[in-house]
C-alpha cells in the first residue's frame, strides 16, 4: 500500500500492509486505516500518524470489504470467500465470531459471496 500527499499528489513510501491488499476501511477518529487483504485472509491497522502496520487481525478468505458501526469501535470484514462478515473489535484487535450466509442481523442479511458492507445508524 502506498500513501499519497494529496496536497502536493506525491506517493509516499509503501507501506508493508499485507498479501494483496484489496480495500481500505478508515477508522471513525481518522487515526487508524485497516487494509483488507485478499490473498493474506487479514485485516492489517495502519497507524496514519506513523504509517506503521500493525498485527494483522485474522478473517475469513478474501475480505473484500468492510464498514464501521455509527459511533462504535467495531469493523465488519465481508469475507467473498467464506460467505460472512467478521466483527472486529478494535480496540483489542481481536475478531469475532464471523457472521455467515443467512445471518439476519437487524436488518441486515449476509448473503453468499459478499462484496461490500453497508451499515446505518
Amino acid at each position: 500500500m502506498t500513501p499519497i500527499a494529496t496536497a502536493t499528489n506525491r506517493a509516499g513510501r509503501p507501506i508493508p500492509a499485507g498479501r494483496d491488499p484489496r480495500a481500505i476501511a478508515m477508522a471513525p477518529d481518522g487515526r487508524t486505516a485497516y487494509v483488507l487483504n485478499w490473498l493474506g485472509a487479514t485485516v492489517t491497522p495502519i497507524a496514519t500518524l506513523t504509517n506503521r502496520p500493525g498485527r494483522p487481525i485474522r478473517v475469513g478468505p478474501f475480505p473484500v470489504a468492510a464498514a464501521f458501526r455509527p459511533g462504535a469501535r467495531t469493523l465488519y470484514a465481508a469475507s467473498f470467500g467464506a460467505d460472512s462478515v467478521t466483527p472486529i473489535d478494535t480496540a483489542t484487535g481481536r475478531p469475532g465470531r464471523p457472521l455467515p450466509a443467512g445471518y439476519v442481523f437487524p436488518p441486515t442479511t449476509v448473503g453468499a459471496f459478499p462484496t461490500a458492507v453497508a451499515i446505518t445508524a
